[in-house]
């Protein structure tokens, strides 16, 4: 089986935690016999063919006001006016009806709509391919694909993403099948009306391989073996909640213990964490790799402000037999039996943040448990072959219906 992939970036150091997760399975199926194709945007005009570890890549210059992976500021308006072409982009159509017709796949798995737009779904069910469309982000319901405006979730669609998206509901309809990393990633969208007519809807969680986390290496030794340390590691962006983790640190008064803050954002928001962190025993270290962070510290928190999809940091927290202390947000929950590999806390109420951190840091037994079952319940997010499997299994039923 032949299957074309199309995303809005075709390198993780464009993206981020989607297009690990594409890679992770056009390798997997690339292991299981099947044929990969990879369909990306770029900032060069034109249509170019490559390949990266054997697998076929078309990037196609993006014919809209700028590139999505330029990372220079963009003004209020200009991005307005992108998001305004970007909601049915009829000027990228051609690339991909090329790329459609010189690759022949026999299914379209989509990840990322942005620079493509909703208008894909009709170029290719015009070319008769079954469409697998797969939830990463809010990406059909809200433009900056985050549900998060002005340091709040969104509880509903505002007025602008409602315009930008009053088509979306009606032309998913086109899809095939439909795959929710979370069950409430596809929960919500399904609430707004999408994929009602949609017959194939499945919930598979993304999983990390562990050969990729560096699990199957030696353990690197723990700097300074005493004293209590939490972590965080992920964009430092407001949605993260980085900043309600540094007061919640601060407020539970735990004593021999660090905070380490790993990853990286834009210098005036970094500036303000480090104003916030003052005085207080955090520890900004950059961007890590996950191997060179996780066994170093005692707690991993992810104090997320917006609805993520599947925090692949916590799939990698257990998986390296760390208890976890989460927002009870979007499909964060589902990752975490509360009490028992992790704890879970409301971000609309700081203090219970607070609270939870002196209970875990305070508790050195606890954390022990809570480590082994972390460990044990980090399979379901490790087993690529079942993951693989899962997708497998989607195309298979479409190429049995004769979708």
């Amino acid at each position: 089986m032949k299957i074309l992939h199309l995303n809005t970036f075709d390198d993780p150091v464009d993206g981020g935690g989607a297009e690990v997760v594409l890679w992770e399975l056009i390798r997997g199926l690339a292991s299981a016999g099947h044929a990969n194709v990879l369909l990306a945007t770029c900032d060069q005009p034109g249509l170019q063919r490559t390949e990266r570890d054997g697998i076929p890549i078309w990037r196609a210059g993006l014919r809209n006001l700028y590139w999505p992976g330029n990372r220079i500021p963009k003004g209020a308006a200009l991005r307005a006016m992108w998001h305004a072409f970007d909601s049915y982009n009829l000027w990228m159509q051609d690339h991909l009806l090329r790329v459609l017709r010189t690759e022949r796949p026999d299914v379209v798995t989509v990840h990322g709509l942005s620079g493509w737009s909703a208008a894909s779904w009709k170029t290719i069910q015009s070319q008769g391919i079954p469409i697998v469309q797969v939830l990463h982000d809010h990406y059909l319901l809200c433009p900056r694909a985050t549900m998060f405006k002005k340091g709040r979730t969104c509880e509903k669609q505002c007025t602008s993403c409602h315009l930008l998206r009053i088509r979306h509901p009606n032309l998913s309809n086109a899809l095939s099948a439909v795959v929710g990393v979370s069950r409430y990633i596809l929960d919500r969208h399904m609430a707004l009306g999408y994929f009602q007519d949609v017959a194939l809807r499945q919930v598979i969680h993304n999983v990390r391989s562990p050969g990729a986390l560096g699990l199957d290496e030696p353990s690197p030794v723990r700097e300074s073996p005493t004293g209590l340390r939490i972590g965080f590691i992920g964009q430092l962006v407001p949605a993260k909640g980085v900043d309600i983790l540094i007061g919640a640190f601060k407020a539970a008064v735990l004593p021999d213990a660090e905070l380490w803050i790993a990853g990286s954002g834009k210098p005036d928001y970094e500036a303000s964490l480090r104003k916030n962190a003052a005085s207080t025993p955090v520890r900004f270290l950059g961007r890590v790799p996950p191997r060179d962070f996780y066994p170093q510290v005692d707690i991993v928190v992810v104090p997320s402000l917006w609805q993520e999809p599947l925090g692949l940091v916590v799939a990698e927290a257990l998986a390296f037999g760390k208890p976890v202390i989460a927002s009870k947000r979007g499909g964060i929950p589902e990752m975490i039996k509360d009490g028992e590999t992790g704890l879970l806390f409301d971000p609309n109420r700081p203090e219970d943040l607070q609270e939870s951190l002196h209970h875990l840091g305070s508790d050195r037994a606890m954390r022990v448990r809570m480590g082994k079952m972390a460990k044990i319940s980090s399979t379901n997010f490790l087993d690529v072959t079942r993951w693989v499997d899962g997708y497998i299994g989607i195309y298979r039923q479409l190429d049995k219906r004769g979708i």
